[in-house]
């Protein structure tokens, strides 16, 4: 039997994205039986664009966005056995990277999702250059993730990406689909609970895209402030995989390594400011509790997240 397969992107006013995106999912090798764009009110005629391409529009209030409701709705609105997940800023790089990515959830039954390779772009700073590299390896076949693999990998087990992903529905209808009203990381929510009912999770080197962010330093406090925090919002997480101090000190002497062969001046002060940013930020976020609402949402990257769990409070008190 011939697997369907849906393709969802969530959009936000991608501007020029709109236009190569389109033109790199037309020569596909495999060609999804449906595009969904969930759409969060974009005014710059992207829309249109991908109307051309035959998707279907799901309109998304930007107040009402969320990284895991909003892509609940692809499993709603149509269904499927496998749903391909890209950001609007994730380009595929070769006519092969969706069925690279498919294929190995036809190979290995047992994955549950898998996510892609992700390459800088050209622009890209070193900071991003290293980033992409040490979360997404070059190489020639699937690493396959198992629960087993937690004393190993900690963190890093659960860890994925739902800017270039592909899940089994089979997989997802027994978690629930993606966890909702999440600050971010609803792909390493759903890879957690997969690999406790005992399924894989795979990353396919093969299928890529182009995909990454020049961070500044305010950015880099903002985005660990959300990593701290979504630790401390959810203990089980963490109580499965581990703390996350490991995988930061060994990404930190990459880091290093790698700003030192690329003649970077000063790599050392470089790789203790930015790392010290974002451990700072870290921390803040883990401590979150502490913090009003207005502070956590100027910090936040994600605005909305706390926006709706003030209007959750503010609810739950006038209900008393």
């Amino acid at each position: 039997m011939v697997a369907k397969v849906i393709l969802c992107i969530p959009t936000l006013n991608p501007g020029k994205l709109a236009t190569r995106m389109v033109a790199a999912l037309k020569q596909q090798t495999l060609q999804p039986d449906e595009i969904l764009v969930m759409d969060s009110a974009s005014t710059d005629g992207s829309v249109q664009v991908f109307e051309e391409l035959g998707a279907k529009i799901i309109p998304v209030r930007r107040t009402d966005f969320d990284h895991g409701g909003t892509r609940n709705l692809a499993f709603n609105k149509s269904s499927a056995d496998i749903y391909l997940f890209l950001t609007q800023d994730a380009i595929p790089l070769d006519v092969h990277a969706l069925e690279n990515l498919v294929r190995a959830l036809h190979e290995y039954p047992a994955c549950a999702l898998v996510y892609g390779r992700q390459a800088p772009t050209n622009a890209a700073g070193v900071f991003a250059r290293h980033a992409r590299l040490f979360n997404y390896p070059v190489g020639d076949s699937v690493v396959l993730k198992r629960k087993e693999d937690v004393p190993r990998l900690g963190i890093k087990t659960a860890f994925c990406s739902n800017s270039f992903s592909a899940y089994r529905r089979s997989a997802m209808e027994q978690i629930g689909f993606f966890a909702v009203n999440t600050l971010f990381a609803e792909d390493s929510i759903a890879a957690a609970g997969l690999l406790q009912l005992g399924w894989e999770i795979g990353y396919v080197p093969q299928a890529v895209v182009e995909h990454s962010h020049d961070y500044s330093i305010k950015q880099d406090f903002c985005r660990y402030f959300d990593v701290g925090a979504f630790h401390s919002m959810n203990r089980w997480y963490m109580d499965f995989l581990g703390k996350a101090e490991g995988e930061g000190a060994r990404f930190v002497r990459s880091e290093y390594n790698y700003l030192k062969r690329e003649g970077i001046t000063l790599p050392m002060l470089q790789v203790v400011f930015r790392n010290g940013v974002r451990w700072l930020g870290y921390r803040v976020g883990r401590m979150h509790a502490r913090l009003p609402l207005a502070v956590k949402r100027r910090i936040s990257t994600n605005r909305a997240f706390w926006g709706r769990l003030d209007g959750m409070l503010t609810n739950k008190r006038e209900a008393l």
